[in-house]
């Protein structure tokens, strides 16, 4: 059996994609989604999957765009599959959220999936992420000093329904199911843009680097569903979300790993994020994981307008004055500044 069958069986046993399911497909039209969307096919039989093909169109790559689509189309309807589609403009939501152009498209595509999910009747969405995309996202959450949660890549399961049951297949393994079936797919010129920073990772990227950090992702990602399980048992509970605060147990923090406090930073902080982007940066996340774990009280206001504090056994983190009032700016601080001792950090 190949490798892409082999790891949709796979996904049928551990019931990342479970018997019987509604599966929506996300199928862009390029060489993985296509493998996902015709390896699926072939098994739907033997697991009772009903099976609905997704595709969204970002609103870019004018007529190329709406080519996929009906390439995509064309391959669902070949397939007896239900299709669905959804348009959206993600150069517009970009701007409005002040994100890059890859997250900006990775937003609104995850929205438009869910939206199609629902429509469907979808319990699962299937992406067609694969070995490589799970190094590039190491490299990227590496070069930003990112926790484990970043450094560990794509989840096979996230907590709304989406699977990725290709995340140990490679690149040339998916070529091959396809070259082997005579089964065409589309190529997006954008992957050859050196603007876009994973665009230059890929570039650089060869096999035997690929190998040896897939191995060390791999790790990672062991490690983070050990973590998540010691996160959710024996922190979230100490996690208290108000109207307008979030506190947490400042004692029990302190005397944490600090993988795990990591966490509890950003579980405290998500809730006051601008729409679209983290709650702080890595730098700032290093600063308050330090000041906690320094067991002395303390008022730190990130860059993105969010204030964390320590007093006494409470930890708690709010909106900054400025930011609760409605004033424009959020997110666009250059600096940080601990207010408890007047120290200025600023990058």
């Amino acid at each position: 059996m190949d490798a892409v069958t082999s790891a949709l069986e796979r996904a049928a046993g551990n019931g990342l994609t479970p018997s019987h399911a509604t599966i929506l497909l996300a199928v862009s039209g390029g060489a993985d989604s296509t493998a996902l969307l015709f390896a699926a096919a072939e098994l739907a039989e033997a697991h009772g999957w009903r099976l609905v093909a997704g595709h969204v169109h970002h609103g870019w790559r004018g007529q190329e765009a709406d080519r996929d689509a009906a390439f995509v189309a064309g391959h669902a309807r070949r397939l007896g599959l239900p299709f669905l589609a959804r348009r959206r403009d993600a150069r517009g939501a970009s701007r409005t959220l002040g994100l890059s152009p890859e997250a900006g498209a990775r937003r609104v595509r995850y929205e438009a999936l869910l939206e199609m999910a629902r429509e469907a009747g979808a319990s699962r969405i299937a992406t067609a992420h694969q070995r490589e995309d799970r190094v590039e996202s190491y490299l990227l959450a590496r070069a930003r000093k990112g926790g484990i949660a970043s450094l560990a890549g794509p989840r096979e399961l996230r907590a709304d329904g989406v699977v990725r049951p290709l995340l140990s297949v490679s690149r040339c393994e998916i070529a091959a199911f396809l070259r082997a079936r005579g089964i065409a797919w589309r190529r997006d010129r954008t992957n050859g843009d050196l603007t876009l920073e994973r665009n230059r990772l890929r570039r650089r990227l060869d096999s035997k680097e690929c190998e040896t950090l897939e191995r060390r992702v791999e790790e990672l990602a062991r490690l983070r569903d050990q973590l998540d399980g010691e996160f959710e048992r024996d922190l979230l509970p100490a996690i208290v979300v108000g109207r307008n605060v979030v506190v947490a147990d400042a004692t029990l923090l302190e005397r944490s790993a600090a993988e795990l406090v990591r966490r509890a930073i950003l579980a405290c902080a998500a809730p006051f994020a601008a729409e679209g982007k983290p709650p702080m940066t890595g730098r700032e996340r290093e600063q308050i994981l330090r000041l906690v774990k320094s067991g002395a009280d303390f008022r730190f206001e990130a860059g993105r307008r969010i204030r964390f504090r320590r007093r006494g056994a409470r930890f708690d983190v709010r909106l900054a004055p400025a930011a609760a009032a409605g004033k424009k700016g959020n997110n666009r601080i250059a600096g940080s500044v601990i207010l408890g001792d007047r120290r200025e950090s600023i990058g």
